[in-house]
């Protein structure tokens, strides 16, 4: 995890994000970049597997830029400060324009994972669209992280494992995050599933690249898997989950809602999403 992009729509997020990403970057020497996206959607038309974008020209003010990067610079500079550790810290603002979501979809290809807010309800449809642009446009991992006082993450690892491709290609891209957990918990919901390997081989797959886990079977439905899941993960202080993002079909999910965006919409810890 050497690269962390942190694209900001929302001033008020930045402060927090930066200090998870900081946290981040001090146990995996990462370099991070800061970049400003506009809060409004560039119209597109979603298909199964694609986004096809059509550019909406915004006049947007370079005051709000110059805000945004004043605000990172600002708080980057008071952590290094604060912290004799951060010393060799390398961190960069990217750009002095209010960048689309097109832009932040081919931008997060070269960056390890994109730092980003959850969505809330007032800010739900900018940064559900700017998630689901960097899983599927940028193909790279999301973690997304809740408004509250966590910065530490990575110590209690919860796998949300449903059997799929996408679970699978999140705990291969998660493996140096649970290398260096204390714990790892696999989760499987028992009527949220397909076919495909169980719990306890994904443990024993994690065994064999040197990490111990716990497989556990709960029982439940569709309906039921995100609460389950987010239950259980509080009931075991975890402080990251990981999970195939999207392991339903996308217009399904957005339309008639699914596991993926129950816990986005409501889960108090971060999550680390791969398509």
């Amino acid at each position: 995890m050497k690269n962390i992009l942190l694209p900001f729509e929302y001033a008020e997020t930045i402060p927090h994000l930066i200090d998870c990403a900081v946290s981040l970057a001090k146990v995996y020497k990462s370099s991070i970049s800061g970049v400003a996206i506009h809060q409004r959607i560039d119209s597109f038309i979603a298909q199964e597997g694609s986004i096809i974008f059509d550019t909406v020209h915004h006049d947007e003010s370079i005051s709000e830029v110059i805000k945004y990067k004043e605000k990172f610079e600002s708080h980057m500079e008071g952590l290094v400060l604060k912290d004799k550790a951060l010393s060799s810290l390398n961190y960069q603002w990217l750009s002095e324009e209010l960048q689309s979501q097109k832009y932040l979809g081919d931008l997060s290809r070269v960056y390890n994972v994109v730092i980003i807010s959850r969505p809330y309800q007032e800010l739900q449809s900018a940064s559900l669209s700017s998630i689901q642009t960097i899983l599927f446009d940028g193909g790279r991992p999301v973690m997304l992280i809740p408004m509250n006082k966590q910065v530490e993450i990575g110590n209690e690892v919860l796998i949300s494992w449903n059997c799929t491709t996408e679970s699978s290609r999140a705990v291969f891209a998660a493996l140096p995050i649970l290398k260096k957990a204390n714990n790892v918990t696999i989760l499987t919901v028992e009527k949220a599933i397909t076919d495909g390997p169980s719990g306890e081989e994904v443990s024993k797959l994690l065994l064999s690249h040197g990490i111990e886990s716990k497989a556990v079977s709960l029982e439940g439905d569709e309906k039921k898997a995100g609460e389950i899941i987010l239950e259980y993960s509080k009931s075991i202080n975890a402080d990251l989950i990981v999970k195939g993002a999207y392991t339903q079909s996308r217009l399904r999910e957005i339309i008639f809602g699914g596991v993926t965006r129950h816990l986005m919409l409501h889960s108090d810890l971060p999550i680390y999403l791969v398509n």
